[in-house]
């Protein structure tokens, strides 16, 4: 094996040198024609190589030099790489890794590996997918008698609330409640209830049945709307198609084209929701791109409004104090409709702080309300405060300057009384060493409310000060009107990655039960300086296990406590908010929640609050890296910790709580799903339910019943529990992977309607329908 050195373009006459083992034979070559990398040319065959040396570089790089192997760039081919975009910000490479890349290295230390193998891509979230073929299911044809429309079904009033039947928002209504008061299923009769009809998404082409890395979406987590006796859906590859809610059949599709175009970043092609407006004159679907485009479309035939935007859409990398880059941003979230304002949040990948631009343009993560008839932009909201406003003197240094996400990539709520829409603002980069933005960064991972004509903050409460765990603000916070103490109060209550159930009057902000700052544990790295005080809320209690000590520790068997023990010998342990250390601190909940965007739901007749949560520990190692472009001191790398892929905490690893709002005590919690008890490590030991990992669904509440997707080690479902109790009463297989989107509710041809969303990178995008004989 030869060394040679390899240079390929960073920016016009410019270079950086590395260094790559090549072997030069016949057959290496050759294989590389096989993927169709080699072309005719002796130029192109150069320029391929040349491309696929800087992926492997992209994909070993380790500080100035780095090593691959030929297998390695065969490998990398197979999963669809082409140039250096694969592992990195741009085809030219550089030292900014896009997130696989950053992925890729993050997983090479956790397992203590000398290099990097993309093999480990198929293992990883099925955002990667695997290389193996897509195969598609045969079509489900309904399995229960046809019935036919009503005449109201079309003609029930449009009011952004379930009580006529409808799902007219992401949430149900505007308010964020996912809940139905439809009750023709119940306890009594829910055995029955069985598949209506299944759809396939139009789009799934682009990768079923012969499998294209560039174009494996993310799981499929929509939430179709029901308004007017259609049902809506938004595609992963950001199409829009309209459907009978009975049948299940096609009645029109619009394709906005991003499917394409190249796979946006953090999640790729993904989606969860739309947004409908509906006045005296008729009604819009309102689509969010995910890249980058809001577009109105009459929901009669699915064509834009012209006079929307710019021949039919807004773009919305403009607008703002700095464009919005498409390979940095993404839109997948439904947009929140609140009077006649549509506003847009957006993501920016977690790993922007490694750019190369790095203090001249991280991702802008600015709130934008638009005319929801003309599409013209009526405001912004700056969630870095620039300088002269409210919380800009939280950011030293003068890193309000350069700073960005901060982003609000969740859904948002609104109380259409007040007019006031809720954003749950995220954190700022990096995530995980702030030492570049001392100060309690506003509004960074903070609730704030804004008056939804003019974009003006109407009040704030930053849950985390000067975020360094990524605990960003993840679901949309569920306006509620609540009794307390016999007084009623207009609450809002927003779950929250940290395990705590944040309660406010949302008019004044204030909390409706007392929220104390108390002294956290202080940060061990140079140049960070962490908040010395959080905010802990007095009450309600935490859904989920916050902090870790020896006595939270997997303890089944002695064999267990050894090994759990040995896990974490050396690492820094103790309460909630622990700073990433050199050691390695281990944080609990980690950025995965507790909480996550499926969110809560809210039953306003009992006032009873359900939320799913996981307990997924996380180890955030400090390592010093010399000082490049973008000034970071640190690289963290945050990962699992695991006894032989048991998390080494305590179970549950997953739950569903139930609190009486009205009060804050919880009701009952019970673990999601029975999880590994057939481990090899706990076969033959009696176990309660130990919850399935990392699963926290969103939830439906009915009148009678709780219905969210179940993923277990046994199979896919739809369950149903009891609302009293938490107990399962059902459950129904279904043909898919990712269930963790909400299920929605509807009423069509008088009677209910249950739909899920199923799909993955390796399967078809699908919506199944259940429904009584």
């Amino acid at each position: 094996m030869l060394l040679r050195l390899i240079h390929w373009p960073i920016a016009a006459g410019q270079c950086l040198p590395r260094l790559v083992h090549v072997r030069p034979t016949r057959s290496r070559v050759g294989r590389l024609r096989g993927h169709g990398v080699m072309q005719s040319s002796t130029r192109e065959r150069r320029m391929a190589t040349r491309r696929l040396a800087c992926l492997a570089v992209s994909l070993a790089l380790v500080g100035q030099v780095a090593t691959a192997s030929p297998d390695l760039l065969a490998d990398a081919v197979k999963y669809g790489a082409t140039d250096c975009s694969f592992c990195h910000l741009t085809p030219q490479g550089g030292e900014a890794h896009n997130e696989r890349g950053r992925w890729l290295v993050e997983e090479r230390d956790r397992r203590g590996a000398d290099s990097i193998d993309v093999a480990w891509l198929a293992a990883r979230d099925p955002v990667v997918g695997s290389q193996e073929p897509v195969q598609r299911a045969a079509p489900v044809v309904s399995r229960l008698p046809a019935i036919k429309p009503l005449a109201d079904d079309r003609r029930r009033i449009v009011d952004q609330t379930t009580a006529q039947g409808d799902w007219p928002a992401y949430g149900g209504g505007l308010r964020a409640h996912k809940y139905s008061p439809l009750d023709q299923v119940s306890a009594k009769n829910v055995d029955a209830l069985a598949i209506a009809w299944v759809w396939e998404a139009f789009d799934n082409h682009r990768y079923v049945g012969r499998f294209n890395r560039r174009k494996a979406p993310d799981g499929f987590k929509a939430t179709p709307l029901l308004v007017g006796g259609r049902l809506f859906v938004r595609t992963a590859f950001s199409a829009v198609v309209a459907l009978d809610p009975i049948t299940g059949e096609t009645l029109w599709t619009y394709d906005p084209g991003t499917g394409d175009g190249p796979r946006p970043p953090v999640f790729g092609f993904s989606t969860r929701g739309l947004a409908y407006h509906h006045d005296a004159k008729g009604g819009r679907v309102l689509l969010v791109t995910s890249d980058g485009w809001l577009i109105a479309l009459s929901p009669e035939t699915g064509k834009p409004y012209a006079d929307f935007g710019e021949d039919g859409r807004v773009d919305l990398s403009k607008g703002l104090r700095r464009p919005l880059l498409r390979h940095a941003t993404t839109w997948n979230y439904a947009p929140a409709l609140c009077g006649d304002v549509v506003v847009v949040g957006n993501q920016s990948s977690d790993n922007s702080h490694f750019r190369e631009y790095w203090r001249e343009n991280v991702p802008l993560g600015d709130v934008r309300g638009f005319d929801v008839k003309t599409g013209r932009q009526v405001w912004v909201f700056e969630t870095v405060p620039q300088e002269g406003d409210f919380g800009n003197d939280t950011w030293g240094e003068e890193s309000w300057r350069w700073m960005g996400n901060t982003n609000v990539w969740s859904m948002m709520s609104c109380d259409p009384a007040l007019g006031v829409v809720y954003l749950p603002v995220t954190a700022p980069s990096s995530h995980f060493y702030g030492g570049l933005r001392p100060g309690d960064n506003l509004f960074g991972t903070s609730l704030v409310a804004v008056d939804a004509r003019t974009g003006e903050r109407k009040w704030h409460f930053q849950t985390v000060r000067h975020d360094i765990w990524d605990y960003d603000l993840p679901a949309a916070p569920v306006v509620a009107d609540i009794i307390v103490d016999g007084k009623p109060v207009k609450a809002v209550a927003q779950v929250s990655k940290v395990g705590f159930l944040y309660v406010f009057d949302r008019v004044s902000g204030k909390p409706v039960w007392p929220i104390k700052d108390k002294p956290v544990p202080a940060s061990t790295l140079e140049g960070e300086q962490a908040a010395a005080m959080q905010p802990f809320p007095t009450w309600p209690p935490p859904f989920e296990l916050q902090g870790l000590s020896k006595d939270d520790l997997l303890n089944f068997t002695p064999g267990l406590r050894r090994r759990a023990l040995e896990a974490v010998e050396g690492r820094r342990l103790g309460g909630l908010f622990l700073p990433a250390s050199r050691e390695g601190s281990i944080a609990v909940p980690g950025w995965g929640g507790g909480a996550n965007w499926g969110g809560a739901a809210f039953d306003p007749e009992t006032l009873m609050l359900y939320v799913a949560s996981r307990r997924e520990p996380l180890l955030m190692v400090a390592r010093e890296i010399p000082l490049t472009r973008n000034g970071m001191p640190y690289r963290i790398r945050p990962g699992g910790i695991d006894v032989d892929g048991l998390p080494v905490v305590k179970p549950p690893w997953s739950s569903i709580t139930a609190y009486h709002l009205d009060t804050g005590e919880i009701a009952w919690k019970v673990a999601n799903g029975r999880g590994p008890k057939d481990h090899r490590l706990l076969r033959g030991l009696d176990l309660p339910d130990l919850g399935e990992r990392a699963n926290a669904p969103g939830l439906l509440v009915t009148k009678h019943l709780i219905f969210h997707g179940h993923r277990a080690r046994e199979g896919s479902s739809l369950r149903a529990l009891d609302k009293a109790t938490g107990a399962l009463v059902w459950e129904s297989a279904v043909n898919g992977m990712h269930l963790s989107a909400p299920p929605m509710t509807y009423m069509a041809g008088g009677r209910q309607f249950v739909v899920i969303a199923t799909g993955s990178a390796r399967e078809p995008a699908r919506l199944t329908a259940f429904r009584l004989p």
